[in-house]
């Protein structure tokens, strides 16, 4: 924190100075960003730190909050800071390795879950590929919610694969989730029902345009994916036919203006067939859905 007398520095008082700081930074979010960073500090939640904002800061407390504040002036996300990041409904481990789960890929959460549970008599185990695991946020919410099903996850980073592992054990869903190193589906030689992805979908003439806490601080593996964002959807759109079964689904999240080119990827691929394009919470394209003929 900002240097105060740290016997009557107050949890109001720590507040109010962290959020000038973060608004001196120029981060928007300044006041949600301070109140979850300073809650932490103290070990306490948002909901404790606002009904005993007049609490004295202890001197370890103090520390901790300083350190926090610190590097999120240096625009490390808040998620990193904490080590955590909730999606789905469960609160998943985070660490630099893997990239943050964002709420827009939800929708491809949903709509897996409803497809399996429209399938369940025809396919009472189903098998799925989550390409692109990172912290596991997709294979282990689809897990939790559907007790028959399971999931291998393939991703070409080892770290996020450990991550992965810890987030399964963590929501107790490590017996149904096998984890494979590699690239796409090239791990994977069983048939598939279904095929989920989060892919790398950032064009790297982008990259300038992100704010810092994506450019600087997420892994740049699990964003970028050639000039136009779109190489590795497309090189998952080309794989997917050989690995699934018949009618089986292909669900992959979409970068901003990517939606017609998906679609037509999907159209040059004989044995697949663009069902429909889902939007996110602010109405843009954002999870395409294809099913092998």
């Amino acid at each position: 924190m900002p240097h105060d007398d740290s016997s009557s520095l107050t949890a109001r008082r720590a507040l109010e100075l962290g959020v000038q700081r973060l608004q001196a930074a120029g981060i928007e979010s300044a006041r949600l960003d301070m109140s979850l960073l300073l809650a932490e500090a103290l070990h306490t939640d948002r909901l404790g730190l606002l009904t005993d904002l007049d609490r004295p800061l202890k001197e370890a407390e103090r520390l901790r909050a300083r350190e926090y504040l610190a590097r999120r002036i240096r625009r490390e996300p808040v998620a990193y800071i904490l080590g955590r990041r909730d999606f789905y409904g469960l609160t998943f481990e985070l660490t630099r390795d893997v990239l943050i789960p964002r709420p827009e890929t939800e929708h491809l959460v949903e709509r897996a879950l409803a497809w399996l549970a429209d399938r369940r008599g025809d396919r009472p185990a189903p098998l799925v590929a989550d390409v692109g695991v990172g912290s596991g946020a997709i294979a282990v919410a689809v897990a939790r919610n559907d007790p028959a099903v399971r999931v291998i996850g393939v991703d070409s980073s080892a770290a996020a694969l450990a991550v992965a592992g810890r987030n399964a054990q963590r929501h107790g869903v490590a017996d149904r989730i096998e984890l494979r190193h590699g690239s796409l589906l090239e791990p994977v030689a069983e048939t598939l029902d279904a095929i989920l992805s989060n892919p790398p979908y950032v064009a790297e003439t982008e990259r300038v345009q992100l704010p810092p806490e994506v450019a600087d601080w997420e892994p740049a593996e699990a964003l970028f994916s050639g000039r136009s964002g779109l190489d590795a959807i497309a090189e998952l759109i080309r794989q997917a036919p050989d690995r699934l079964r018949p009618g089986g689904l292909l669900l992959i999240e979409l970068g901003a203006g990517q939606a017609d080119t998906a679609r037509m990827l999907v159209g040059m691929q004989l044995d697949l067939e663009c069902v429909a394009v889902y939007r996110d919470y602010a109405g843009h394209p954002r999870v395409l859905e294809a099913r092998k003929r």
